[in-house]
């Protein structure tokens, strides 16, 4: 009887620690500002999936616990919370937010050898030259890129356009996209920069409208450059397919773009977050039905999911005594993971992540379809 008793009870989860010996989780958001909606659903995400990992027994007994410090979106500030974080008792980083702000904490988690994990950014140092500490899940802007031109010319448009934002993360998006031109021998039809505020958008349509034969456009902007250069190219007769960077998709820029969806083209670096047959997909799924805000479902709430899956499987792996180096070591030798079509597989020098990238566009009820 007693066997059968003790037993039972190894089925229980191990007992969660004290917070006091809590596994420090530290991120750096834009909580506030104009990138507040997106930060404050990351949010919701991570806390959500850290509470069902605290719950099922944490790492060997010992909970997570995130400390979530709000940069606005601004690389200084985002600077200051990383070196906070750095000098306190946080194990790694999660999710750096833009190519700015990853690119300006660099230097921080190299100096004290904190793994920066799963960062926001598809170009920039975090991708050129990650180093020892930055673990990379999603796929490169030049992926992304790629596969707007393998599209493009897959239809028979070789006559392409460039729009770049006037901005650090705009610039690294060109450089990525020289790339893929030389690589598919196609030299773009023009190179147009915008500003972050589309306060030149009206230059930049004259500008398309006078490039013979243009076949598409391919825009690296955000939300504010995007859906102000949109709308009034199709006002002024620009009909031509745009194709948008993955952190485009989402309801808000849809909605923002009002009735000019139509021919509007995104990337994904996750699969259909709608799509509840894929696993993963069904899991994350399952999560967001334990919030309290019930938040719709997004491929940036399902990225966010993921990342945080790689985070969690590199911390079990590296087990309940975990510290940063340990955790390096742990990411870099736990092999390929799959994610549904999302896979990783680190190892020494190895940082690059995912692959994966698919297309989706916007039906007339502002949904995304693929």
């Amino acid at each position: 009887m007693l066997a059968m008793v003790l037993a039972g009870l190894s089925a229980w989860p191990a007992p969660v620690a004290a917070q006091d010996d809590a596994i420090v989780i530290g991120a750096s958001l834009p909580l506030s500002g104009p990138n507040g909606g997106v930060g404050q659903e990351a949010l919701s995400v991570i806390n959500a999936y850290f509470d069902s990992v605290n719950k099922a027994g944490g790492i060997g007994g010992r909970r997570l616990k995130l400390q979530a410090l709000d940069d606005e979106f601004n690389a200084q500030k985002a600077v200051e919370n990383a070196t906070r974080l750095a000098d306190g008792k946080a194990v790694a980083l999660f999710n750096c937010w833009g190519t700015s702000n990853c690119a300006a904490m660099m230097p921080v988690i190299t100096r004290v050898g904190l793994p920066m994990v799963a960062g926001i950014s598809g170009a920039g140092p975090m991708r050129e030259k990650p180093g020892r500490y930055a673990f990379n899940v999603r796929a490169t802007t030049e992926a992304e890129i790629t596969r707007m031109v393998q599209h493009l010319t897959t239809i028979g448009q070789t006559s392409v356009a460039l729009v770049y934002q006037n901005d650090p993360f705009g610039k690294s998006g060109r450089y990525a996209a020289q790339a893929v031109f030389d690589k598919a021998q196609i030299s773009p039809a023009a190179e147009l920069s915008i500003e972050r505020d589309g306060s030149n958008a009206e230059a930049v349509v004259e500008s398309l409208k006078k490039l013979p034969g243009l076949g598409g456009v391919i825009l690296v902007a955000a939300p504010p450059a995007t859906v102000k250069l949109i709308p009034m190219a199709r006002e002024r007769r620009v009909s031509v397919q745009f194709y948008n960077l993955a952190a485009q998709a989402n309801r808000k820029v849809a909605a923002d773009l009002g009735p000019h969806t139509a021919g509007v083209v995104f990337t994904t670096l996750v699969p259909n977050p709608w799509r509840d047959g894929i696993p993963v997909v069904h899991d994350y799924q399952k999560l967001l039905a334990t919030t309290d805000d019930k938040r719709e479902f997004s491929y940036l709430g399902l990225e966010v999911y993921i990342n945080a899956r790689v985070l969690v499987d590199g911390l079990r792996k590296a087990g309940r005594t975990v510290q940063r180096d340990s955790l390096v070591t742990a990411l870099e030798t736990m092999g390929l993971r799959k994610y549904g079509p999302v896979t990783v597989d680190y190892a020494q020098g190895e940082r690059k992540g995912s692959r994966y990238v698919g297309l989706t566009m916007i039906d007339r009820t502002g949904r995304f379809v693929e």
